[in-house]
C-alpha cells in the first residue's frame, strides 16, 4: 500500500513497540524500533527517517527532548508523540514545538492509520517544495548567458520575451527540436515577477490519461487505481510561479478541455473530487508541432489553440543564426568544463570553426553542445583542429576519400593544407562540388568561398 517510506517507533515498553511495527508492516512501510532517545537519534544520523511516532514518557531524554533533538538532525521531519491521558497538555506543547500531531494511548488502530498517512502526505509535499525552491534557486542563479545570441533573429525573439516576461499572460513557445524552447521559457519565468516563486516543468508526451491529468489537477485518495493518498496537482504546486507545459502537442484530447477551463476561469477539479479549486499559475507551453495543423486534423482544440497563443514566441533553429555558433561554442565548453574542471578552455582552429558554422545543424543547440562535449572529449591540446570536426561530424557509413597523393615539402598552415585537400578532392571527382561537398560533409557554400578561382567544370 505505502513504499519505501521510513517509520520509526520509539517506546520504551516493548509492548507498544511490538503493536505500532507490526501495523505499520503490514501497511507496507518500512519500520524501525528504538527504546530511548540516544537510541533513535543513533538511527536517524545513521539512515534517515521521514516519521517518528515517540512515546512522551521514557527514562532518561523525554520525548519532548527528543523531539527537539529530532528537528534539530532534520527540521522535515514529521513527528508524532504518543501521549497517556494525564499527558495531553504535555503534547500539545510538543505540537507548538513542531510535532505533526499526537494520539493518546490506547488509540485505534484506525485512527494511527489516518494520523501517518497525513503525516508522510506532509512529508513528500515538504520534499517537493524543497525541489520546488531548488529549482527557483537555480533559475535565479542562472547565468542570463543561457540565451547567448547577438544574430538578428536571436535579438529579435529576446525582445519579444523581454516584453512578455512581467506579464502574467499565456505564451506559446514553438520552434524545432532541440532549438532552446526550454531556455526561452525558463528566461520567461526568470525576467518576470514571479521569479521568486515555483517554476514547474511538465513534458505533456511523458504521460497519458489519468497520469497527465493526475500530475496537472492532483486526485483524491480512491480516484483511481494505485492512488492510495490525497495528491496535490501542479497547478496548485504552481498556484503563484509558472507551469511550464513542455510539448503541449501532446497533451491527450481528455485533458485539453479541462485545461482549457483553467486558462479562462483559473478553477480545476481535482481528480475524483467535487469541490472547485482555484488556481493563479502562469501558463506557458512549448511544441515543436504545427498546432493548427493538428486543429485541422481534429486532434488539438482550436479554443485551446487560442487560449495558449495570447503571446507567440517562435525560437529561431541554429541555421538561421549561425554568427551566434562561435559564442555558443565557447558557452557550452566553459559550462561543460565548470562541471568537469580540466584546465584551460581550448579553442577551436579558423577551420574548425567553419566547419561547424556551415554544418546545417538538424538537431540545432540541443545537437551543438553534444559536438562540443565530444570535441572536448577527443580534441587534445589547447587548439581543436579540423580534422577532429570532421570526424565528429561525418557521416557514419561514409567511405572516405583516399589521402591525397600530394604532399607538402614543408610544415604549412593547417587552412593551407585543408585548402589544398580540398581542391584536391574537387579535382578528384570532376569538378563535381555537390559530390565533394556530400564526401567532406561540408557545406557547398565553403568549398565555393574557398576555392572558386580554382574550380572549373560541371557543379552539378
Amino acid at each position: 500500500m505505502s513504499n519505501n517510506r521510513h517509520v520509526l517507533v520509539v517506546d520504551d515498553e516493548e509492548l507498544y513497540r511490538e503493536l505500532l511495527s507490526g501495523r505499520l508492516t503490514r501497511q507496507g512501510y518500512r519500520v524501525s524500533e528504538a527504546s530511548d532517545g540516544p537510541g533513535a537519534l543513533g538511527h536517524i544520523e545513521r539512515t534517515g527517517i521521514d516519521l517518528a511516532l515517540i512515546d512522551i514518557k521514557m527514562p532518561g531524554m523525554d520525548g519532548i527532548e527528543l523531539l527537539g533533538r529530532i528537528k534539530q538532525l532534520d527540521p522535515h521531519i514529521e513527528v508524532v508523540v504518543l501521549t497517556g491521558h494525564g499527558s495531553i497538555d504535555t503534547a500539545i506543547a510538543a505540537m507548538k514545538l513542531g510535532a505533526f500531531d499526537y494520539l493518546t494511548k490506547p488509540y485505534k488502530l484506525t485512527e494511527l492509520d489516518l494520523i501517518v498517512e497525513r503525516a508522510l502526505a506532509r512529508r513528500t509535499l515538504a520534499r517537493r517544495c524543497e525541489a520546488l525552491s531548488a529549482e527557483v534557486q537555480h533559475l535565479r542563479q542562472a547565468d542570463d548567458a543561457e540565451m547567448v545570441g547577438r544574430s538578428t533573429a536571436w535579438q529579435q525573439m529576446l525582445e519579444r520575451v523581454h516584453r512578455a516576461a512581467p506579464l502574467a499572460l499565456p505564451v506559446l513557445v514553438t520552434g524545432e527540436s532541440g532549438a532552446g524552447k526550454e531556455v526561452v521559457a525558463a528566461a520567461l519565468h526568470r525576467w518576470s515577477k514571479r521569479a521568486g516563486e515555483a517554476y514547474v516543468p511538465l513534458n505533456c508526451g511523458l504521460l497519458e490519461g489519468e497520469l497527465v491529468e493526475s500530475e496537472l489537477f492532483g486526485h483524491k485518495r480512491g480516484a483511481f487505481t494505485g492512488a492510495t493518498a490525497d495528491r496535490e496537482g501542479l497547478f496548485e504546486v504552481a498556484s503563484a510561479g509558472t507551469l511550464f507545459l513542455d510539448e503541449i502537442g501532446e497533451l491527450p484530447a481528455s485533458c485539453q478541455a479541462k485545461l482549457l477551463r483553467v486558462l479562462d476561469s483559473g478553477e480545476f477539479r481535482q481528480l475524483g473530487a467535487s469541490v472547485l479549486r482555484h488556481t493563479e499559475a502562469r501558463v506557458i507551453a512549448a511544441t515543436h508541432r504545427d498546432l493548427e495543423a493538428l486543429v485541422e486534423q481534429g486532434r488539438f482544440r482550436h479554443d485551446l489553440l487560442y487560449r495558449l497563443n495570447v503571446v507567440h514566441i517562435q525560437v529561431p533553429p541554429l541555421r538561421e543564426r549561425r554568427e551566434d555558433i562561435p559564442l555558443l561554442v565557447e558557452h557550452l565548453m566553459r559550462r561543460a568544463l565548470r562541471r568537469t574542471p580540466s584546465g584551460p578552455v581550448p579553442r577551436l582552429s579558423p577551420c574548425a570553426m567553419t566547419r561547424l558554422i556551415d554544418y546545417p545543424w538538424p538537431g540545432n543547440v540541443r545537437e551543438l553542445r553534444n559536438v562540443v562535449e565530444r570535441l572536448l572529449v577527443f580534441g587534445e591540446g589547447e587548439v581543436i583542429d579540423a580534422a577532429i570536426t570532421n570526424s565528429i561530424l561525418s557521416t557514419p557509413g561514409e567511405p572516405p576519400v583516399a589521402a591525397s597523393p600530394a604532399g607538402f615539402d614543408r610544415i604549412a598552415p593547417l587552412a593551407e593544407v585543408e585548402q589544398a585537400y580540398i581542391r584536391w578532392v574537387v579535382d578528384a571527382l570532376e569538378g563535381n562540388v555537390s559530390a565533394a561537398a556530400a564526401r567532406l560533409g561540408v557545406a557547398r557554400s565553403t568549398i565555393y568561398r574557398s576555392l572558386k578561382p580554382k574550380v572549373d567544370g560541371p557543379t552539378h
